[in-house]
Order: C-alpha cells, then sequence, then structure tokens
C-alpha cells in the first residue's frame, strides 16, 4: 500500500440527536467512498453533538441514558455495520459509557466491521461528567502505526511527543470546533517536530499534514466531504534523528507537575479547580440560551 485516500467528513452533530446525527455521517461517509476513500473520519462527538462542552441543559442521567457502550453499544455497531458495507475505515467520535463513568471516545473501524482501535480523550476541559482518558499509545493497522488525541489533546505538546516515541507514524485528530489556520499552524509544527502525519477531522473544517510539517490539505468550511491521498511512502522515510539525542535521564520533572493551578490530580482525575472550571463554563452555556 503505497498511498491511502483519506475521506474526513466536516460536521456539526446537534445536542443529543443520535439518530440524525448518525445518518448525516453515514451520508458523507457514502459519498466519501464513492469518491474513492479507503479510510473515513469524523469529527469528535459526531454522535451526541458533543452534549458535555455545547449543551446547557446536559446532566449526568442523561449522558448516562445516549452513551454508547463498546463494542455493543447500537451506534457503535451501526459504524461497524456502515464500514463493512462501505468496504472502509472509519473513524468517529461519541459519548462512551463504562459503568458509570463517561468519556469522549472514539473508535477505528475495521473494512472487515471490527473494532481495532479505541481512544479515550486526556485532556477533557470544561466537559461537564467526563472521565479523563488514561493512555496514550499507538496502535498497528495495515497502513501504518497510528495514534489518536481529541480535540483539546492537541495543546499539549508532552501527547504528541508521547505517541512519536512509541513509533507512532500517523495522529488522527477529531476535534470540535477551535479550528482555524493559527490551529493548522500550530500542528504543522507538532508533526515536524515529532516526524508524524497528522489527519483532522473538525465541525467546520479539514487538515492533512505530511511528517515533514507540509500541509496537504487544509479546508474551512461545514457540512462537506474532502477526499485527499496520503502518501504512505513518506512513512518510510520519517527523520527522528533529533530523538536520537534525547536524554530521557534528565526528563524526570515532566512527569512531576509544578502548576500552582492544576486540571488533573496525580492519578489523572479532575480537580476541584477543573470541576469549578466545568461549572462556570455550563454556567455561561445556560447564559447564552436564555438571552
Amino acid at each position: 500500500m503505497m498511498h491511502l485516500m483519506i475521506g474526513i467528513v466536516t460536521t456539526a452533530g446537534k445536542p443529543w440527536a443520535l439518530d440524525e446525527n448518525y445518518h448525516r455521517m453515514a451520508h458523507y461517509a457514502r459519498e466519501a467512498a464513492e469518491r474513492g476513500a479507503e479510510l473515513v473520519i469524523a469529527p469528535e462527538n459526531v454522535l451526541d453533538g458533543y452534549v458535555a462542552g455545547a449543551a446547557p441543559d446536559v446532566t449526568r442521567e442523561k449522558m448516562l441514558g445516549i452513551a454508547q457502550t463498546v463494542p455493543d453499544g447500537p451506534y457503535i455497531q451501526r459504524g461497524c455495520d456502515l464500514a463493512r458495507e462501505l468496504a472502509i475505515y472509519l473513524i468517529f467520535g461519541f459519548l462512551e459509557r463504562v459503568d458509570e463513568r463517561l468519556y469522549n471516545a472514539c473508535v477505528l473501524i475495521s473494512p472487515q466491521g471490527a473494532i481495532i482501535a479505541r481512544y479515550r480523550k486526556v485532556n477533557p476541559l470544561n466537559e461537564m461528567f467526563i472521565t479523563p482518558g488514561h493512555e496514550l499509545r499507538p496502535f498497528e493497522t495495515p497502513f501504518g502505526r497510528v495514534g489518536f488525541l481529541i480535540c483539546g489533546d492537541r495543546g499539549v505538546l508532552d501527547n504528541f511527543r508521547t505517541l512519536a516515541v512509541q513509533g507512532a507514524q500517523i495522529i488522527f485528530i477529531p476535534m470540535d470546533g477551535g479550528y482555524d489556520p493559527n490551529n493548522l499552524a500550530l500542528l504543522q509544527g507538532r508533526a515536524a517536530d515529532n516526524g508524524v502525519g497528522i489527519i483532522i477531522a473538525n465541525t467546520h473544517g479539514s487538515g492533512i499534514i505530511s511528517p515533514h510539517g507540509v500541509i496537504m490539505h487544509q479546508r474551512f468550511e461545514s457540512e462537506c466531504v474532502s477526499v485527499q491521498r496520503f502518501c504512505l511512502s513518506e512513512l518510510g522515510h520519517i527523520d527522528r534523528s533529533n530523538f536520537q539525542s534525547r536524554r530521557p535521564d534528565l526528563y524526570g520533572p515532566l512527569a512531576t507537575s509544578i502548576e500552582s493551578t492544576r486540571h488533573w490530580n496525580d492519578v489523572g482525575e479532575p480537580t476541584d479547580h477543573e470541576e469549578q472550571q466545568r461549572k462556570a463554563w455550563n454556567d455561561a452555556l445556560k447564559a447564552r440560551s436564555s438571552d
């Protein structure tokens, strides 16, 4: 496999409207497949409309009522059926439930309809009732070693380097909002510094960056599909010679928080500060919705 045709779905889910959102995503996925896409990626929380950070009427009970379990949630299974029908790899974001915990998650489904990767957002800032993920690791696929970040995860340099030193070649980033040319330029630097390709699917834009930091595709438009070829042959020529000069013996402070105000405690759970931030964010949503 010398190249991979990537279809990027740019759509904003409506809060709580899972069936409508799924059908819209499926419509765009079919369009991408018809145009030759072999892998289709849709945005963060495309199924539920990002209720944790965008719905003023959010409650834990309502979120638990629509959250999907993996692998047997009804919309996860429909995603598997869709990938099998179209013979594509499919990535999409959703609200995941594990017992009483809620996660901002995404899955990668194979053309045979099997889930081959699942990732949970590790920096869910201002997201009501969301538990942070506790793992940053790449996954082996037929088209390379891939990792995932979700939206706000991209703001932490260490997330990219952690994936890169484990051999990640491509990082997929489903997003909801916060995407513009300045964001794309920032991610150019992340790609070049770590020797990783970056694929972005946002609610109002899309982007593809090569492992050398070259923008191969950029589009700032809502409710559309973009299809672009990604050259996998480049992955065999990634220059990570800068990694050879790393001094892990000096990097202990990176694993220690020195910030006076922290969002996550020593075991990765939200601090009181983060909980206050979440409440303030939701109160602002409520105030805007009542205007």
